[in-house]
C-alpha cells in the first residue's frame, strides 16, 4: 500500500506542475459498457459484462488524466459440471451448493472437455455469480486531438474488489476456510488458506492491479466522442484471492463509452491553433495552417493544402474544388496554362498548348496537307506549295519565279547556267558562305546579314529588330516568358507576376517589405466616409503594386485618423474614430480584393487617433495622420 500512496503522491505533483502550461484539453465525464473475460490456470467463467463511469482532466497538450470506476459480472461456463469450492448462502446457510474434491476421482470439467477459453454460454446449474468492482486512477494520451478520429493509448493502476454471489438472490456466499489440494503443472499442490480452520468465510476480497489498453474516439459532433477500445488488468492477487479464484492473473476486457467535453480552450475550426490564437478562425476542416492558424497553399492554386489532392499543380492553372488542374481540351496542358484552350481533342500540341506547326509554313499540323514543305516556300490553306511557273521549284524559294515553260532550273529555280547553289543571288563562284540558308538576305559576298545579332539571319528574321541580348524563338522575335513587356534574357526578374509594374531590366519597380516594415499612405477620404474614391484609389496605386509584385506577402491594413471628435451625423454614423479607422481599412482590404488580391492575404486593424505620426495642432499635421499603414506581417 505505500507504493500506492507514493505514486499518487507523484501524480499529483505533476499535474500540479504541468497545469502551469497551458492546456488545450477539457473537462469530460463518460460512461460506457463492454464485455470482459479473465484468464486463470482453469478458465470456467462465461464472458461476463461490465459497466463504467469515468472523469478526466486535461493535464498538458494530448495528455488527460482520470479517475474511472465500474462494476461487471459473470457466471461459471457450460465446460464445467461442478463447482470447484464449496459454497453456500450466508442468509440461508443450509444451502450449500454443489462442489467437487479431488479425491473423488473425477474432474469438474464436462467429460471430453478441453477447457474452453472463450465461452459465452452460462451454465444454469450452478448459482455462483462473480461480480467486481475496479477503481483505478489512469493517463490518457490522444495522438490526434483535433482530428475526427483519435486513435488513443491509456494506462493505470488501482483497486479491483470481489466478490462471489448467489446470481437467484444477491446473497453474498461464503466458502470453506479449508485445505485446498489440486494438481498444478502435473504436481499435486496443496494450498493452505491463512488462518486455515475449516470454518465458513466470507467469499471475497480486492486485488491490487495494473492496467493498459488503446482505441479509438470518434467525434460525430463537437465535444462529444464515442470510442471503441480494449484493455487488460493485471492483478496482484492476495493468498484469499489466490486460493479462491482460481489463480485468476489478468483479465481483458472490450468496451464502447460516450464521452462529453467541457471547458478547455476553443478551436472552433479544428486546426489545432487556439481560437484566442487564430488569426484565421474560418479555416476549412482538414487543411494544413501555420503558427497563426492560417491556411497554407503551397502550389498558389487557391485550394489549401491538406484538402488539395493535386498539392503540386504548376503556377497559373485553373483548379477544380478538390485542387486538381483541369484540361478542358484533354491535350495535357492545363487551363490557365494553355495558350490555345480549345484544341480539338486529339491533336498533337506544343508546351503551351497550341498545335504543332511543324514545317513553318503557317499551317498547323493537323490542318497541313502537305506537312514537309521546304521552309519559305508559300502555301495555299491547306499547307501544300505554289509553283506558278511549273519548274519543279516551290514559289517562295524560286528565286527565278517566272521561267519559261521547258527550260531546266537549278534547285533555286533558275535556268542552270546561272549556278547558284544556295539561291542567295551570289554565283557559287563568288560566293563566300555557299550553304546560306534559303530566303536569308546576304551581303555581296553571299554571307547572310543578322542585323540585330540574334542568330536568325535577315531575310528569316520576322522580327528584324530585336534588342541585344534577348532570346528569341525560331523567327527570331523576342520571347517574354512572363508578359512585362521586357524581353528574357535582358529580363532580370523573369517571373514577375501580371499586371506589375517593372523597370527597365524587368524587375518590379514597388519596394519589397520585410517582415515588420511598413508603408505609410495619405490616402483621400470624403468627411467621415469611407468608400474608396478615385483619387484614394490612385493613392492605393503603390501599395497594390506591392502586393502584386510579391504574392508571399501578408499584410496587415492598418487604419489610423487625427484627434478631431465625430459629431453630428458623423458621430450617429460611425460612434468614435476608431470605428472611422477601422471601416477604412476593411474598405481599403475590400478594394484590394476586388484588385485581384487573395483575401487570405490580408488582415485589418483601426487604431483611431491612438498612433499619430505628426502634431494634431496644424492641418497638415492632421492629414499626415489620416493615413493607411501596410506593415508586412508574414
Amino acid at each position: 500500500m505505500k507504493i500506492i500512496k507514493y505514486v499518487i503522491i507523484l501524480i499529483l505533483l505533476f499535474s500540479m506542475l504541468a497545469t502551469a502550461e497551458e492546456s488545450e484539453q477539457k473537462f469530460s465525464v463518460s460512461i460506457g459498457s463492454g464485455l470482459f473475460g479473465q484468464a486463470a490456470e482453469w478458465s470456467y467463467r462465461a464472458i461476463g459484462n461490465s459497466f463504467f463511469a469515468q472523469a478526466k482532466y486535461g493535464v498538458v497538450g494530448d495528455l488527460e488524466l482520470g479517475f474511472a470506476g465500474g462494476f461487471g459480472y459473470s457466471y461459471p461456463a457450460t465446460n464445467i459440471a461442478e463447482y470447484p469450492y464449496p459454497t453456500r448462502d450466508s442468509e440461508d446457510p443450509s444451502q450449500v451448493f454443489d462442489y467437487w474434491d479431488w479425491r473423488h476421482g473425477s474432474p469438474y470439467r464436462e467429460p471430453g472437455n478441453k477447457g474452453v477459453k472463450i465461452s459465452f454460454d452460462e451454465n444454469t446449474d450452478l448459482r455462483q455469480k462473480l461480480v467486481v468492482k475496479p477503481f483505478e486512477l489512469f493517463f490518457h494520451f490522444r495522438s490526434l486531438s483535433q482530428s475526427i478520429v483519435n486513435p488513443y493509448a491509456t494506462g493505470g493502476f488501482g483497486l479491483t474488489y470481489w466478490k462471489m454471489v448467489d446470481k437467484d438472490d444477491g446473497n453474498l456466499l461464503e466458502v470453506r476456510d479449508a485445505e485446498v489440494e489440486r494438481w498444478s503443472g502435473g504436481v499435486l499442490d496443496t494450498i493452505q488458506v491463512p488462518g486455515y480452520s475449516n470454518e465458513w468465510v466470507e467469499y471475497k476480497g480486492k486485488m491490487f492491479h495494473i492496467m493498459g489498453g488503446f482505441g479509438v474516439e470518434f467525434f460525430p459532433i463537437e465535444n462529444v466522442g464515442i470510442d471503441l477500445g480494449l484493455r487488460g488488468r493485471y492483478l496482484f492477487g492476495d493468498d484469499v484471492s489466490n486460493a479462491y479464484l482460481d489463480s485468476i492473473e489478468f483479465y481483458g476486457e472490450a468496451f464502447t463509452r460516450i464521452t462529453f467535453y467541457y471547458g478547455g480552450i476553443k478551436d472552433t475550426d479544428r486546426d489545432g491553433v487556439p481560437d484566442k490564437r487564430d488569426e484565421c478562425p474560418d479555416t476549412p476542416f482538414g487543411a494544413i495552417v501555420d503558427e497563426f492558424g492560417c491556411p497554407l497553399d503551397s502550389d498558389n492554386d487557391g485550394v489549401f493544402d491538406g484538402i488539395d489532392q493535386c498539392p503540386n499543380t504548376r503556377l497559373r492553372a485553373i483548379v477544380d474544388a478538390i485542387g486538381c488542374p483541369l484540361d478542358t481540351d484533354e491535350d495535357a496542358v492545363y487551363d490557365g496554362i494553355d495558350q490555345c484552350p480549345k484544341t480539338p481533342i486529339g491533336v498533337k500540341v506544343d508546351t503551351l498548348g497550341c498545335p504543332l506547326e511543324s514545317d513553318g509554313d503557317g499551317v498547323v499540323d493537323f490542318k497541313d496537307l502537305c506537312p514537309n514543305t521546304p521552309i519559305g516556300a508559300i502555301v495555299d490553306s491547306s499547307g501544300c506549295p505554289f509553283d506558278t511557273d511549273d519548274d519543279g521549284v516551290y514559289d517562295g524559294i524560286d528565286l527565278c519565279p517566272n521561267t519559261q515553260p521547258g527550260i531546266e532550273v537549278n534547285d533555286l529555280g533558275c535556268p542552270k547556267e546561272k549556278m547558284d547553289s544556295d539561291g542567295d543571288g551570289i554565283a557559287d563562284e563568288f560566293d563566300k558562305c555557299p550553304h546560306t540558308p534559303r530566303g536569308a538576305l546576304v551581303d555581296s559576298s553571299g554571307c547572310p546579314l543578322d542585323s540585330d545579332n540574334d542568330n536568325v539571319y535577315n531575310g528569316l528574321d520576322k522580327c528584324p529588330k530585336t534588342p541585344e541580348k534577348a532570346l528569341v524563338d525560331s523567327f527570331g522575335c523576342p520571347l517574354d516568358t512572363d508578359g512585362d513587356m521586357v524581353y528574357d534574357g535582358i529580363d532580370e526578374c523573369p517571373n514577375t507576376p501580371k499586371g506589375v509594374e517593372v523597370d527597365e531590366v524587368g524587375c518590379p519597380k514597388a519596394k519589397k517589405l520585410e517582415k515588420g516594415e511598413s508603408i505609410r499612405v495619405k490616402v483621400y477620404f470624403e468627411s467621415c466616409k469611407w468608400n474608396i474614391t478615385k483619387k484614394a484609389a490612385e493613392d492605393l496605386h503603390e501599395a497594390l503594386q506591392i502586393l502584386k509584385a510579391y504574392p508571399e506577402m501578408r499584410i496587415l491594413i492598418e487604419g489610423h485618423t487625427d484627434n478631431r471628435t465625430p459629431t453630428g451625423e458623423c458621430k450617429r454614423l460611425v460612434g468614435d474614430n476608431t470605428e472611422l479607422s477601422i471601416r477604412r481599412a476593411l474598405s481599403v482590404k475590400e478594394w484590394l480584393i476586388d484588385q485581384g488580391i487573395a483575401g487570405m492575404r490580408l488582415e485589418t486593424i483601426g487604431y483611431g487617433e491612438t498612433r499619430p505620426v505628426d502634431t494634431n495642432n496644424s492641418s497638415d499635421g492632421r492629414a499626415n495622420n489620416r493615413r493607411i499603414e501596410f506593415r508586412r506581417i508574414e
